[in-house]
């Protein structure tokens, strides 16, 4: 009989502990927050502070009476301040408000440029400290103002910081080197090797219309911004670093114009060092594309096209990753993680090499060996001009 009562309570109790057990006790209710979407960061007036601003995303739209769709601005609501450091701002801004700012859903952090060439490693501290400030979050420099760029107003998206988070995602899956984390970036400037990029972005305005467009990337030493890759250099350093998909190669030669969509691009890198101690970098590109558009080629056969068009591929995609590397040696920026390769591969020698890579890597020297694959020329093999030229013979 006692066997039978406690089984009996325990059916009753188990309920009841299930619900006791899974309450949260830091739970908030909904309308007491403020949901964080973007943070922008500029340079102030007074170069000790800081302009803050932060992008709150409403919970519940503001529609008219009317029943007219609401607009980015209802969208979202943007809090301004300027600070010593982005703690006091919170502080500032928590004191002020009726409800309290959320971070945990903050989808990128932007840096204006200004801010970015005064130096930014004693500004994100806060981001690397606090627990509700996610190491995932996007790092991203605005050309120009941080601001101007969170309060676009946009067609696609309503709010600009989830835009900007979704824009990333789509060219994540071109390569996983244009999503720059916060965590790859403070561990590039712990590292203090390798140095970090970050996507630029620009707030453009035409027909009356505002946009938000990708334009290139931020080249970091020491903490500060010291130059930019354009968005052919761009190219030029994620097929280095290989893993590329649904990415496009256009060439241009004096018989025509060739576009190519990448299927694959893959890219093993070995560094050696010479016995005067210059250091080596040989990269073996090996890409699979597809001929997506062929303007020209006047008087090629069919037989001598394919092979010109592989050897049209690799110069172009070797002259890109030439021109890249010559520009960050330009600004003597290892993007790569070359100094780490040196390292891992010769550890007694990068003990006297890390503290004079500034002056190695200027000096490396770059080979780039290209494999490029044409499984197939589409639909059709000849272009339309190439089939007129037939025809007219």
């Amino acid at each position: 009989m006692n066997r039978r009562i406690r089984l009996v309570a325990s059916v009753i109790l188990l309920p009841v502990l299930i619900m006791l057990l899974s309450s949260c006790w830091d739970n908030h209710e909904l309308d007491t927050l403020f949901i964080v979407t973007g943070v922008a960061l500029d340079k102030a007036d007074d170069p000790e502070q800081l302009d803050i601003t932060l992008q709150i995303g409403k919970t519940k739209s503001n529609t008219s009476g009317s029943g007219e769709s609401n607009s980015q601005q209802d969208s979202t609501i943007l809090l301004k301040t300027t600070a010593y450091t982005m703690m006091e701002g919170l502080m500032e801004f928590n004191r002020d408000s009726s409800r309290t700012l959320l971070l945990q859903h903050n989808q990128v952090l932007l840096l204006g440029s200004a801010l970015a060439e005064q130096g930014i490693k004693d500004r994100i501290d806060l981001f690397l400290r606090d627990h509700e400030a996610r190491m995932e979050v996007l790092v991203m420099i605005a050309d120009g103002r941080a601001d101007k760029v969170l309060s676009a107003k946009l067609d696609q998206e309503k709010i600009s910081g989830m835009f900007l988070a979704r824009e990333m995602q789509d060219l994540y899956a071109v390569s996983p080197y244009y999503k720059i984390r916060m965590l790859d970036f403070a561990s590039r400037l712990r590292d203090g090797i390798t140095s970090p990029v970050a996507p630029i972005v620009a707030m453009e305005e035409t027909d009356n219309k505002q946009e938000i467009k990708f334009n290139g990337f931020a080249v970091f030493k020491d903490g500060k911004m010291i130059g930019r890759l354009n968005n052919d250099e761009v190219m030029g350093y994620i097929w280095a670093m290989g893993n590329v998909k649904k990415c496009g190669v256009v060439a241009d030669c004096d018989m025509g114009r060739a576009v190519f969509q990448i299927i694959n691009l893959d890219t093993e890198r070995d560094v050696t060092l010479r016995p005067d101690g210059v250091v080596r970098v040989t990269l073996s590109v090996n890409a699979t594309l597809n001929i997506g558009e062929l303007r020209g080629f006047k008087g090629k056969t069919s037989q001598d096209l394919m092979r010109y068009l592989i050897d049209l591929a690799q110069s172009e995609i070797r002259r890109k990753i030439t021109d890249t590397f010559e520009t960050t040696q330009t600004l003597n920026a290892d993007i790569y993680g070359i100094g780490t390769s040196v390292h891992r591969k010769y550890p007694k020698e990068w003990k006297e090499f890390k503290n004079r890579w500034n002056e190695l890597f200027p000096d490396t020297e770059l080979d780039v060996q290209v494999q490029v694959h044409l499984p197939t020329t589409g639909q059709i093999i000849k272009s339309m001009e190439m089939e007129e030229t037939r025809r007219e013979d």
